[in-house]
């Protein structure tokens, strides 16, 4: 199993969701209607990382930016310090 990597941060897809609901998408649409696979879904309801192809889709389904629906959060001093 590969080594996880330590990133200075986290994406969160908050955005992601709020968007999907106000405009009546739910995660079943992004399978069925986008062809996003499950294992993608996933990562993206667990705040992991994506990849660009993913956004490019998400951004056309919501008719977005990127930064509509996702956002950098940055680690705290004591997250750093718990590491």
């Amino acid at each position: 199993m590969p080594k996880e990597k330590h990133l200075p941060g986290k994406l969160s897809y908050d955005k992601l969701f709020a968007a999907m609901s106000a405009k009546g998408i739910k995660k079943i649409n992004l399978r069925n209607d986008y062809k996003i696979h499950p294992t993608t879904i996933q990562k993206i309801t667990a705040g992991r990382t994506i990849n660009t192809d993913t956004l490019i889709i998400l951004c056309h389904a919501l008719d977005c930016q990127p930064g509509d629906i996702m956002e950098y959060i940055p680690e705290t001093a004591q997250n750093q310090d718990e590491s």
